[in-house]
Formats: structure tokens, C-alpha cells, sequence
């Protein structure tokens, strides 16, 4: 490309959940990807929902295959794509996460730890007692550093999640992402 562009195409899935006290039933997944202000999509989903998946013993995995797909243009990495997590157990959160996606083409498997935010006051921290969950409004926020260091959160398990990455353009723009040139 000679417009000073690269291209960044992401397809993959989300594998599998692991929550502590995994038990119950009705659990999916809402994924939204974010990225800087040069990122435009030029095709794909960027959020999309699982079906709902229900755990027969204590201790499986929730697997949920659900598959994403997304193709970038930027003029600069700055805001390199993210991907954040929404894990819920029937209509209760369960744990969010997030992960930036991989730099180098090809196949990887990126496992996510799951976090759940924690009442900040003493009138939610007695409400957690009659099932109230906190939760964030934009859970996009987690891929940026604006007032991050203002939640508590507490872990909640991991995610196991695989990308397959193609890109273009990037050599030609003097960007050295660790592929050896032919």
C-alpha cells in the first residue's frame, strides 16, 4: 500500500470461560473490540454476544466458539485493537477482561484473566449480600487508563481466546514486527 496505510485483519474465537464456582446455568459472553482514533474498520463485527451455554457438572469450562472477526486500516499503531470481555451468568455479571491484540501474523492462543468489579461503598458492600453485583456502564473503559486505578476488582477466572492475524503494508512503512523478510 502506498497511501501510508497498513491493513490488520483478526479472525479467531472465543474458546472457552473458566469461572470460579462455575455451576449453574444461562452463562454467555458479549465482546467489544476498541481501538485508537487512526483505527477504521473496514469490516467484521466489532461487538457481538454467545449464545447461551448451560454446565451439566461443577468445575467445566464454559465453551462458547464463538467466533470474531474483524478487519482494521490505520496510518500508525498508536491505539493498537483491543479486545474486552463480558462474561455473565444468567443476567449477573460474572467477570470482565481484556487483551490487546497480537502483533506478529499467524496463529496464537491468548489466555485473558476475568475480574469482577467490587461495591465501593459500605451501603454496596451490604447489598452484595441480596445479589447486587456492580457493574460498569462502558465496559470499553477497560481498554483505556481513564480512572482504572479508581476500581476495585477481584479476580473471577480466565478465558481462553485464539487469533489468527493477517496484515499488510506494515514493512513497507519502516515497522518491524519481528517477521523475517523473504
Amino acid at each position: 500500500m502506498s497511501d501510508g496505510t497498513f491493513l490488520l485483519c483478526l479472525t479467531g474465537q472465543i474458546e472457552w470461560v473458566d469461572i470460579l464456582a462455575s455451576s449453574g446455568s444461562s452463562w454467555h459472553c458479549k465482546y467489544e473490540f476498541s481501538s485508537g482514533p487512526d483505527w477504521r474498520i473496514l469490516g467484521g463485527l466489532e461487538a457481538g454476544l454467545s449464545q447461551i451455554v448451560n454446565i451439566i457438572n461443577n468445575g467445566d469450562k464454559v465453551v462458547l466458539n464463538l467466533p470474531i472477526e474483524i478487519q482494521y486500516k490505520s496510518t500508525n499503531p498508536y491505539g493498537w485493537p483491543q479486545l474486552v470481555l463480558s462474561v455473565y451468568k444468567e443476567m449477573q455479571l460474572a467477570g470482565y477482561g481484556r487483551c490487546h491484540v497480537p502483533l506478529k501474523p499467524g496463529n496464537h492462543t491468548v489466555e485473558v484473566s476475568l475480574s469482577k468489579p467490587q461495591a465501593s461503598s459500605i451501603l454496596g458492600y451490604v447489598a452484595s449480600f441480596f445479589g447486587y453485583q456492580p457493574e460498569l456502564l462502558q465496559p470499553k473503559m477497560l481498554a483505556t487508563t481513564a480512572g482504572n486505578n479508581l476500581i476495585l476488582m477481584e479476580s473471577s477466572g480466565t478465558a481462553q481466546i485464539s487469533f489468527n492475524i493477517v496484515s499488510q503494508g506494515f514493512q513497507s512503512l519502516g515497522y518491524d514486527i519481528g517477521v523475517v523478510k523473504d
